[in-house]
């Protein structure tokens, strides 16, 4: 970080010391014309990095935004749905009724910006703005393990299908995948060029991307390590990340309002869908790969149809941010939504129904 700002600094005063040297010349004449139009290029110039230089700084210092219901994870079986808030606070919520069914209190005493649960639901895990990754026991919520490894804030945690890895990544330019059963790090990525925002297993746990500050997703092979694909599309942050449930589409949210569709077969963009006014800061496939949903900064939630490429609905409890967003995994038409102002609203996307 503090390369980057000096970086920065250099670049400004670099174009500061070309815009003199153009007064100068300037009182001259003769050759030293040649010599203005040399200067004027080269002020230019500088100014030009100078200002890539303080909007790649911009976007890595971006600050965590966040409140709320910032994250959930649906059990197993499907029967409840845990949510991490900005208190720092974990509950279990039943998914039909959602009714608090918490069975114990967990704090991690900061904000709280991720959560998964295993799939044997045997755990849960947590990370938040203090660099840990809490692991409770899920019947219990007695703290298990502690991972260090991160030497900044987490932004966000992804598990892989089978329950054996986990994947975290945030203000700083590494994924880190842990050994779920040991909490030994396994694998660190790098090749990111900002903060990392969003991190996402595919359905077969074979490829693992993440989404940066300067508008990347890198597209990772989980046994190799290798880097399959960088995909480039997003004008600004990528805040979400979401595999279609078959595995062969990649969905992303970002802070320049579109929601881009990636062939993960080719490493190619195929859609884009707009709409919203405002930065998506969640995206969420449906159990069948049918329905696609997106949060917006301004409270708006938009219902994408997958076989028509079209916005199907366009739904809206509150004016508050949607930070996470949840398809049931047995009904297909159930999402969770959870809110900047802490609700947590379960929609019918086919009536459009919330409550």
């Amino acid at each position: 970080m503090k390369y980057m700002v000096n970086a920065v600094r250099k670049a400004a005063a670099a174009s500061l010391v070309g815009a003199a040297g153009l007064l100068l010349t300037a009182c001259g004449g003769g050759d030293e014309a040649s010599q203005q139009s040399v200067s004027t290029a080269q002020g230019l110039e500088q100014a030009t990095a100078a200002k890539g230089e303080r909007q790649v700084a911009r976007k890595l210092l971006r600050r965590y935004a966040k409140k709320g219901v910032t994250s959930m994870a649906l059990s197993a079986d499907g029967t409840v749905v845990a949510v991490a808030r900005a208190d720092g606070k974990v509950r279990v919520l039943d998914t039909g009724n959602g009714a608090d069914v918490s069975k114990f209190s967990i704090d991690i005493g900061t904000v709280a910006t991720g959560i998964v649960i295993n799939n044997t639901s045997n755990y849960l895990a947590v990370v938040g703005r203090d660099s840990e990754v809490h692991v409770f026991d899920y019947a219990s919520g007695k703290k298990l393990l502690t991972l260090n490894g991160h030497e900044h804030p987490i932004r966000n945690i992804a598990q892989s299908p089978d329950g054996s890895l986990i994947a975290t990544v945030g203000e700083e330019t590494r994924v880190m995948v842990w050994r779920a059963a040991t909490g030994k790090l396994a694998k660190v990525f790098s090749g990111h060029a900002g903060f990392v925002n969003s991190v996402a297993f595919s359905p077969d746990g074979t490829l693992l991307a993440s989404g940066d500050a300067a508008g990347r997703i890198l597209v990772w092979n989980v046994a190799t390590g290798k880097l399959v694909y960088t995909l480039r599309g997003h004008a600004d942050e990528v805040n979400d990340l979401a595999f279609r449930p078959d595995g062969k589409v990649l969905a992303s949210a970002g802070v320049d309002g579109q929601v881009l569709l990636w062939d993960l077969s080719q490493g190619v963009r195929t859609q884009a869908f707009s709409g919203h006014k405002a930065s998506v800061r969640s995206v969420a496939f449906n159990a069948d790969g049918s329905v696609l949903a997106s949060g917006g900064e301004d409270g708006q939630i938009f219902v994408w149809n997958m076989a028509s490429g079209q916005l199907d609905k366009q739904l809206s409890a509150t004016t508050a941010a949607v930070n996470a967003l949840l398809f049931d995994s047995k009904n297909k038409n159930l999402l969770f939504a959870g809110n900047d102002d802490n609700r947590l609203v379960r929609w019918n996307v086919a009536s459009g129904v919330g409550r």
